[in-house]
């Protein structure tokens, strides 16, 4: 690996994805929509969609993503700011905050899945069914062996509906 020029390494590769990835939510702007989330942002409000049939609190969104307390209570306050998110103190422990979605936050998340279903057959447009399938068991392996590697999930998953 040390003489290959840059563009033969496999991170370089992630990260021409991920900056297309990036390029194609800035394209297809969701701030016409009147709301501008980060990636991190839109991760929670689709966990938010994804539990909506149980009570969320902070420290679930803190589990599942695998980041503190203080990231987490800024990510939120910043989601609450822009109307997706309602924090509701619980009667018995106002330091608990429940985690809702607006209504807001719910039509945004559906204009985003049609974003994400439209950007996933872009990413996979081409491929053969074997090739996905392939395709994806490779990229969940390369999930495994960085977990492995670094002890840390790089998020946990969530129950996929």
């Amino acid at each position: 690996m040390g003489k290959e020029p840059i563009n033969k390494h496999v991170g370089h590769s992630f990260r021409l994805i991920h900056n297309g990835i990036e390029h194609y939510f800035s394209i297809h702007n969701m701030e016409s929509f009147g709301v501008k989330l980060t990636m991190s942002q839109g991760a929670i409000l689709r966990y938010l969609y994804d539990n909506r049939d149980r009570d969320i609190f902070q420290k679930d969104i803190e589990n599942a993503f695998q980041i503190s307390g203080a990231t987490a209570s800024n990510t939120l306050k910043g989601m609450e700011r822009q109307g997706v998110v309602h924090r509701e103190p619980m009667p018995d422990d106002a330091r608990k905050k429940k985690i809702t979605m607006t209504s807001k936050g719910k039509e945004f998340h559906e204009k985003a899945i049609a974003n994400l279903k439209e950007l996933e057959e872009t990413i996979l447009m081409g491929m053969t069914d074997e090739e996905i399938t392939t395709y994806r068991g490779l990229l969940e392996r390369t999930i495994q062996n960085l977990e492995a590697k670094t002890g840390k999930l790089c998020c946990k998953k969530n129950n996929k509906k």
